[in-house]
């Protein structure tokens, strides 16, 4: 069942189940209420003007580039292009004012499913190509799927992701919450959270691969093992995330304005991989199709 309301001039979308309730806004494609048999599951924000004065990125679509790009510029094709910097030297989700803050359009697809759509066009916050985007939120069951695809008209890197912050438990933080990581390694980062060497090995507070409680600051990229990604409980609910992207950035919510009050599980290619060969590849070419999906099933434990 699908029923469009207005959240403080944007429309919504509430996409329901027997089981799940997702309802998404056209600012941002962002989630604003996410629950599970009744159960709020996700942070939200009660007003649209606290989503536009944050930069936590509560839920919304990010892109073109999902996480960091070391130094704001790529080489793409023999071209050096200069992106505007909004985390210190580098760039972060894709730039300010990028995907997050636009409007996009919404079509509802039959009684389970509604897409959202974005043009951003040539050097749009310094990326090549005139980019068509997708995503799509549908909901059956006791699962929630997010597609999201793009097609451009040049050569491109594209790696957009979901910002939504989990707090499956209700509790005001999520240092309880058990996570298990479909991987064994992590990619190491320095000070400012850009790749600095190839995945090691995880260990002690990274390491997530027997499942164990989230105990303090995370903020690194796992690389994954299979479509099965992770999987987290608290307060007797159970998610696990599936997906085709080929890592899972872990952020614990260091500085939210509650702090660790929500974890976000982010499934997007590594951190810097325009300036990484060596590193799974972005880039979408001229022609081609991108289409990667994550889907959260839900059950009680």
């Amino acid at each position: 069942m699908i029923q469009k309301s207005d959240f403080f001039g944007y429309d919504s979308y509430t996409i329901s189940s027997e089981r799940l309730s997702v309802r998404v806004m056209t600012l941002g494609a962002t989630v604003i209420d996410f629950r599970f048999d009744g159960r709020p599951v996700a942070l939200r924000f009660e007003t649209a003007q606290e989503y536009l004065d944050s930069d936590a990125y509560l839920g919304a679509i990010v892109g073109r580039y999902a996480n960091r790009i070391g130094g704001a510029h790529f080489t793409l094709n023999g071209k050096t292009y200069e992106l505007p910097a909004n985390e210190g030297k580098n760039q972060l989700h894709g730039g300010k004012n990028s995907y997050d803050r636009r409007i996009w359009d919404a079509e509802v697809c039959g009684d389970s499913a509604v897409r959202f759509r974005l043009f951003s066009p040539d050097g749009d916050n310094g990326y090549p190509g005139n980019l068509s985007i997708a995503v799509t939120y549908t909901v059956a069951g006791d699962r929630m799927r997010i597609d999201f695809e793009g097609d451009c008209d040049a050569d491109t890197y594209f790696a957009p992701t979901t910002h939504l912050y989990f707090n499956l438990g209700g509790a005001p933080t999520v240092l309880d919450t058990r996570l298990w990581i479909n991987g064994t390694t992590v990619l190491p980062v320095d000070a400012v959270l850009l790749p600095c060497g190839a995945p090691v090995k995880s260990a002690g507070l990274l390491d997530f691969s027997q499942g164990k409680a989230i105990e303090g600051c995370v903020d690194h990229c796992f690389p994954l093992d299979g479509e099965c990604a992770c999987r987290a409980s608290a307060g007797g609910v159970e998610m696990e995330l599936h997906t085709d992207f080929p890592a899972l950035q872990v952020y614990s919510g260091e500085f939210l304005k509650e702090k660790h009050s929500g974890v976000a599980l982010e499934p997007e290619f590594y951190p810097d991989s325009p300036n990484h060969p060596e590193f799974p590849s972005p880039l979408l070419r001229k022609g081609e199709h991108f289409h990667k999906y994550a889907e959260y099933r839900f059950r009680n434990v």
